[in-house]
């Protein structure tokens, strides 16, 4: 190589002097060398200019003036060696990729390498990424000591990436690596700014120097017309545009419509973030398995510069579910069996560590967020208060240890983070691996450690001596110990951690949770419940005969297996606080009903037709109270994405206690009307009292009420302020986002025409009965939060049938008579009665006539009489031939309703068998309709064939 090809401005004389390499390490000096004399922070490289001559360099470089020059030396002055070198290098390592792009920024710039590198990788294009996490390409894998190398190496490697023929290269562009012009002689086709926040303090003057060292790579080394990727919510934002501006380089920011491409909604699930993006004129939903919002904008970055690297939007989005977790950067390692997560990053900065926390803290939402963590020694002191705080400020607990002391003393450096910690637990264990240990040994159900600070690193620098150390390794290590003294199942965990027991629980089995011991099956667990009628300590013999696995009881028997005897205080309150940490660790999206009436009818509808499209669990019969809620949440399948629950109550507080244990994702409320009305001065109250479920609801949840309920507006302005999403549903009100547009008779079915929001759907139901198209309805509008609603066949309510006692249809015998029996005698309240009587009047009885027995409507206090008397006129106007009454306040409608419908008063309950075997005829129609405690279910169920 001659001088004059790869060097400017010099002599004409010199042009022709040969030289073989570079090299700034007089170590790596070979004959005719050119040697560049840097003077860096630790060495002077003037000091081994004699080396390099005695090892056959004859061209020294320096910033400093030789005043006497050793002859047959050329000795070249420069202002600016670095830039220099780095020059020369890329001209002599001139067979670079086509395609460069460089990322800086605080933080984030190795995960949106590694993205880019991975959404190339996954559409089979080759590339290659080189920066903190090393050289990243098909054929190579290599470790390097800094984030941006030295133009000698970085020369070398992109040259032999480009004779593997890969044209697609990511680097990331430090702040040291642009201050010291290592990546000068390179033109690269985008530049990603991520973020900026403090760090490297120890290194620049100050802030303002730290971010004219970004700007370097936007000023200097983006080509013409080249791409500027960033995010226009930063503060430096516009000074990037302008320089981007003034270059006339194009500028690319995060959500832009210009993209193409624009994200819609984004939700978590447990471990995994459900995005909805819009493409075009497309919509798609996207899975993606990564921990940390964060993680979307390194994604979103990483999308423009792969569009920009001519791959097809489409082709990107395919890819998008498969992107993996970054190495230490938000990284969750192995799996706990009791549901404990353990997460780790390279968190080193403040603005690191707050975003990491707090991005766990919301995926996470009432998780304990545990944080170990330290700082590094001889770097910028200043941030170490600031990270103390962070870490008092986001996290439940701390485990502080030593980071990488370096040359620090460090004590001195935990002192100084110590300062800024106040108010939470802090556990200080110097050793970083006996830390690491604790931490993992002490994490309960579903608490979240993060391991902070060295993320993917290898080594430990105290400084005098390197050694050895993998947070990664250590971490893997100990949860295998950790996993050896838990069960495989998850709900032995939780009972075993919250009952404090020192007994080793046997490695059991655990099926479903019962509290009633005739219901136990092999391997359940039997809750032995204190009762104000029974005591379910009686039962757990007969418990253990239906071979239970376990029984939790408030006093062990000796006369039965005392190792599979939990002992507590309150079975029940100890029940109710394992459904707690069980919701708490389960991904399910559950869905709570609650309202006046149709509660388990729509439960059972939204069970259904769930159960078509994806997996469900519902809670059985009427599991709504303070024992059925808990029971029926402790069965769900953890792998379930839905669960529907239903909550009742007879009094305020109830649905709040209950729905603080459910935690929904979506609210739904049918309706309020009068039900258990004895215990509210008036309907406002009862109103208020179901609104309870509105607080409870998750972040980010949904709550679906009824538009065309009289306090639709109280109850979506409760949930406004609770900053919970509203979807109404309705069929009067026209602004319902899901709204009956209308229905026609189509054979023996019916066909309703849905308008959800500005679309149209059709379906095909079993009858038009005003209450089963308002729970189809509200089921419809649950359903459209998680899938696409237009693409539900249009048959999948059809098959659907009322649950025994609530509007079910059959056909009873009595003597040589059949009847047609509408069974409605579950539960009665004012307007469950009303829509019972209009569901009645629809049917067509031909020539056959139609009967109606009712019982009373209890539990309405001082409102029953006027409210039994409201019934009388919707009486009225329906063709029902005759009402038979049986009860005391019943007697209200029964005495003033006209008297052709009046049949007569039944005294008891044998006078039901013998009104139908004299007054009615083959084929009549009779619907019975009382509230549950009146034993009208009993009589039903007789009439059945059922007792």
């Amino acid at each position: 190589m001659l001088l004059g090809n790869y060097f400017t401005n010099i002599d004409n004389s010199k042009k022709k002097i040969f030289f073989s390499g570079i090299s700034f390490n007089s170590k790596d000096i070979k004959k005719d060398n050119i040697f560049f004399a840097i003077k860096g922070n630790h060495f002077d490289g003037n000091k081994f200019i004699s080396i390099a001559i005695k090892k056959g360099s004859k061209i020294i470089i320096s910033e400093k003036r030789i005043t006497n020059p050793q002859k047959d030396i050329l000795f070249i002055h420069t202002k600016n060696i670095r830039k220099l070198l780095a020059e020369i290098a890329f001209k002599i390592y001139k067979n670079k990729p086509n395609n460069l792009i460089a990322v800086t920024g605080t933080n984030g710039k190795s995960s949106v390498s590694d993205f880019y590198f991975q959404l190339l990788k996954l559409n089979k294009i080759k590339v290659a990424s080189i920066g903190t996490l090393g050289v990243k390409s098909k054929n190579i894998r290599r470790n390097l000591q800094n984030t941006t190398i030295d133009p000698i190496r970085m020369g070398q490697i992109l040259s032999k990436l480009k004779s593997q023929k890969i044209n697609n290269v990511i680097m990331e562009a430090s702040s040291h690596g642009l201050t010291q012009h290592r990546l000068d002689g390179l033109k690269f086709s985008s530049g990603i700014f991520t973020n900026l926040s403090q760090d490297h303090l120890d290194y620049h003057k100050n802030f303002k120097d730290y971010f004219k060292a970004k700007q370097y790579l936007f000023e200097n080394l983006i080509r013409k017309k080249g791409n500027v990727i960033t995010d226009e919510t930063l503060p430096e934002f516009k000074r990037i545009k302008k320089i981007a501006i003034s270059r006339k380089l194009k500028l690319q920011v995060l959500n832009n419509s210009k993209n193409q491409f624009q994200i819609l909604s984004h939700s978590y699930r447990g471990e995994k973030q459900i995005l909805k993006i819009r493409y075009y004129n497309l919509t798609r939903e996207i899975n993606l398995n990564l921990i940390g919002k964060i993680q979307l904008k390194n994604i979103l970055m990483a999308i423009i510069a792969a569009k920009n690297s001519n791959i097809s939007l489409i082709k990107i989005l395919n890819v998008l579910s498969q992107l993996k977790p970054i190495d230490g950067r938000l990284e969750k390692i192995g799996k706990i069996k009791n549901s404990s997560k353990v997460i780790l990053d390279y968190a080193h900065t403040p603005d690191a560590l707050r975003i990491c926390l707090s991005n766990l803290k919301e995926q996470f939402p009432n998780k304990k967020i545990i944080l170990l963590f330290g700082c590094g020694g001889n770097r910028d002191q200043n941030k170490r208060f600031k990270m103390g705080k962070i870490a008092c400020d986001y996290s439940n607990e701390i485990y502080l240890t030593d980071d990488n002391p370096r040359f620090e003393d460090p004590r001195k450096i935990r002192d100084d983070i110590k300062k800024g910690i106040q108010d939470t637990s802090i556990k200080e264990i110097p050793d970083r691996k006996k830390a690491i240990s604790e931490a993992i040994k002490n994490l309960n159900t579903g608490d979240i450690l993060l391991v902070a600070g060295k993320g993917h690193e290898k080594t430990q620098d105290f400084g005098k001596k390197k050694i050895y150390f993998s947070d990664k390794k250590i971490i893997l290590d100990c949860i295998k110990l950790k996993n050896i003294s838990l069960s495989k199942n998850f709900k032995i965990n939780i009972i075993k951690e919250l009952s404090k027991t020192k007994n080793k629980i046997p490695l059991v089995k655990a099926d479903k949770v019962r509290i009633n011991s005739k219901e136990v099956n092999k391997n359940d667990i039997f809750f032995a419940i204190k009762g104000k009628k029974n005591d379910g300590n009686k039962y757990i013999g007969e418990a253990f005969k239906n071979k239970a696995s376990l029984v939790v009881v408030n006093k062990v028997q000796n006369k039965f297996n005392s190792k599979r005897q939990i002992k507590v205080r309150n079975t029940l309150k100890f029940m109710t606080e394992i459904s707690k940490i069980f919701r708490q660790n389960i991904d399910t999206n559950i869905i709570a009903i609650t309202g006046s009436c149709g509660k388990t009818t729509l439960k059972e509808l939204l069970g259904n037709v769930l159960g078509k499209i994806s997996s469900v669990s519902i809670s059985p019969k009427s599991y709504n109270n303070k024992f059925g809620v808990p029971l029926s949440l402790l069965n769900l399948k953890r792998s379930d994405e839905f669960g529907v629950l239903e909550v009742g109550m007879d009094k305020k507080g109830e649905i709040d206690n209950l729905t603080n244990i459910i935690k929904p994702n979506v609210g739904l409320i049918t309706n309020i009307n009068y039900a258990h009305a004895k215990n509210f001065k008036n309907i406002k109250q009862i109103a208020l009292a179901k609104a309870e479920i509105i607080k409870n609801i998750l972040p980010n949840g949904f709550v679906v009420l009824n538009a065309d309920d009289s306090f639709f507006k109280l109850l979506k302005k409760i949930a406004e302020n609770n900053n919970i999403n509203v979807i109404s549903f309705g069929i009067k009100t026209k602004k319902a986002n899901v709204k009956l547009f209308n229905i026609k008779k189509v054979k023996k079915a019916f066909k309703i025409k849905v308008k959800l929001n500005d679309k149209f759907k059709y379906f095909i139901i079993s009858n038009n009965f005003q209450s089963n198209i308002y729970n189809i309805l509200s089921a419809l509008s649950v359903i459209s939060i998680y899938k696409d609603v237009l693409k539900l066949n249009e048959k999948i309510f059809l098959d659907f049938r009322s649950p025994a006692g609530r509007g079910d249809h059959s056909t009873i015998k009595i003597g040589n008579k059949k009847i047609n029996l509408i069974d409605e005698s579950y539960n009665s309240n004012p307007l469950s009665l009303k829509s019972a009587l209009k569901n009645y009047d629809n049917i067509d009885t031909k020539k056959y006539r139609k009967y109606l027995l009712l019982g009373d409507m209890m539990e309405l206090g001082s409102h029953s009489k006027k409210l039994h008397q409201s019934i009388v006129p919707i009486i009225n106007e329906t063709n029902i031939d005759k009402v038979f009454v049986m009860g005391k306040m019943v007697r209200e409608i029964f005495d003033n309703i006209v008297k052709v419908k009046r049949g007569r008063i039944l005294e008891n309950k044998s006078g039901i068998f013998e009104l139908i075997k004299k007054d009615f005829n083959n084929n009549d129609y009779l619907m019975i309709k009382a509230s549950n405690a009146t034993g009208f279910n009993s009589i039903v169920n007789n009439l059945k064939g059922l007792n």
